[in-house]
Order: C-alpha cells, then structure tokens, then sequence
C-alpha cells in the first residue's frame, strides 16, 4: 500500500501534470517568442521531475532508488540512487552502472563516477537529451550492454523514464524478450509521452518489432 505522505502527494502532481498538458497544447498559439517558450517547456519539464521522482521515492523499499524495476536477473534500472546506495553497488552485486542522465541533471550525484569506480564496478554516462533522444544514444547504450554481457547491469537517470525505455528497448530488440511482458515493465513506471512513445516506436520497427501505446 502507498505510503501515507505519497497519497497525498498524487492529486496535487497529478493536478500539475494536468496543467502541464493543458499549458502545452495552448501554448503555440500565444505569439510568445521561442526562446522563451522554451524556457517555459524546461520550467514545467522540471517541475515535472521533480514531481514524479519525490512522490516515487515514498513508493521505494527503504534505501532503494526510486522506480526499481527488475527486468532479469542481472539487469534492473530506477531513478537517480543517492550516494549510500550507490557506495553499495559492489556489495548489492553490480559489476556495472549506466547512467543516461546528463551530469548537470536535477538530483546527480557529482561524484558518482568516483564512487562507483573505485569499488571495482564499471561506470559509464551515456547523456540522453530528454527532449529528443536518438538511434546513436540506443546504439551506443547497446554496445555498452553487450560489452557487459552478463554482468549485473544498474541501469538509472533521473527518475527511470529514459531508464525504462532504453531497457524495454535492450530487451525486447537484443534479448528477444516477449513486447508484452516486457511493455507491463515499462507502463508500470511511465507512459511514454509522445515524443518518447515515437522513438521507442521507430526504433522496434527498424529492428522488425511493433507495440502500441493505448
């Protein structure tokens, strides 16, 4: 059951993602300049996160990131984990941590590479623009993956919504695993937005695969 404080966190993020969708859809019609419609799409972007990755953290297990998704044995993915987890990589069994955040991102950890480096386990920063993620960013994430090969793999951003995708995509694409099972994973920390939902789209069909997005 959602912890108290998190129930009653939802309406109000869910009143503010509202207006975020309402905002947007209004807003190439206000003759704004676009410098500065932009500025207004980060501002929201930004409360967006902020939002979704603090009402998450009342979901997780005490100590666990935020989104904790188990997609195998040996590969999970969540959101940005704080420096004590991350301390741990070695010990939770991590021989390897992918961060696709950028390192300026709301909520890293500056340090991290440092911190998981010096324990042993492998960290790679694969910087995946939110707003518009490309093929090179998923080819590059899946040489990383096959370099690891059957290593335990921590795949994590900001709040898993790159996370999840990515790994959805890795799953399904390289591993063979089944769309549907595969996409509950998925749905179960977001829904991709429709400039994410046309990328994970474009990247099936170029491989022979199809999902669709209710």
């Amino acid at each position: 059951m959602p912890h108290a404080s998190a129930a009653r966190l939802l309406p109000p993020i869910m009143l503010v993602l509202r207006w975020r969708l309402l905002f947007a859809k209004r807003l190439p019609m206000l003759e704004f300049p676009s410098s500065y419609q932009r500025a207004l799409r980060r501002f929201f972007r930004a409360i967006v996160f902020a939002c979704v990755a603090f009402a998450a953290s009342a979901f997780a297990e005490k100590g666990d990131p935020a989104n904790l998704v188990k997609w195998r044995s040996g590969l999970t993915s969540s959101a940005q984990p704080d420096a004590n987890y991350l301390a741990r990589s070695k010990a939770l069994g991590y021989e390897m941590v992918v961060n696709l955040a950028p390192p300026q991102s709301q909520g890293s950890i500056e340090n991290e590479a440092s911190i998981v480096g010096r324990q042993g386990v492998v960290y790679v920063n694969i910087p995946v623009n939110f707003g518009q993620p490309s093929t090179e960013d998923f080819r590059i994430f899946s040489e990383v993956m096959k370099l690891a090969a059957k290593k335990p793999v921590l795949v994590h951003c900001q709040v898993n919504l790159r996370g999840s995708a990515f790994t959805f995509l890795y799953r399904v694409i390289h591993e063979g695993a089944a769309i549907d099972e595969t996409q509950q994973k998925l749905l179960g920390v977001w829904s991709p937005d429709p400039v994410w939902k046309t990328f994970i789209e474009t990247m099936l069909a170029a491989h022979g695969k199809k999902v669709e997005f209710l």
